[in-house]
């Protein structure tokens, strides 16, 4: 059986791997929140056609409600400031797309399966970034 970790860990360099073959030049964090105490890691950074999207991921086998704490959300934001990007977080329920969620206010992001069905596909956010298809 995979642990969490691992199935996490799986899912970011999935993530990147697309991001990569995309055209984006793509980091993903060494520790992904773990193990660093004085800056915030975000689990992906990528820049795409000049944009830096900085990104946390999260992935849940079965739908349900995801949350991002406060401190996730203000770490994504001070590295989405320096970098000159956005902050968002990525979410993905079983075989379904990866969707995106954009972090403006450093505060608890929830986001519900109903949020979920309603939101932008990581997809359409990288045509549109390519200039290939306006969202």
């Amino acid at each position: 059986m995979t642990s969490p970790k691992a199935k996490g860990a799986s899912k970011e360099r999935s993530v990147a791997n697309m991001l990569w073959e995309r055209g984006c030049a793509v980091l993903r964090g060494c520790s992904s929140g773990g193990g660093v105490k004085k800056r915030f890691v975000p689990d992906v950074v990528a820049i795409c056609a000049g944009k830096v999207l900085v990104m946390e991921l999260k992935y849940r086998a079965k739908r349900s409600t995801v949350k991002v704490e406060r401190e996730k959300a203000e770490g994504l934001l001070e590295f989405a400031a320096r970098s000159g990007g956005k902050a968002y977080v990525l979410v993905k329920f079983g075989r379904g797309p990866w969707k995106v969620f954009e972090v403006v206010q450093p505060s608890d992001v929830i986001i519900s399966a109903e949020a979920y069905d309603g939101a932008l596909e990581l997809e359409h956010l990288l045509l549109s970034l390519f200039n290939k298809q306006l969202i």
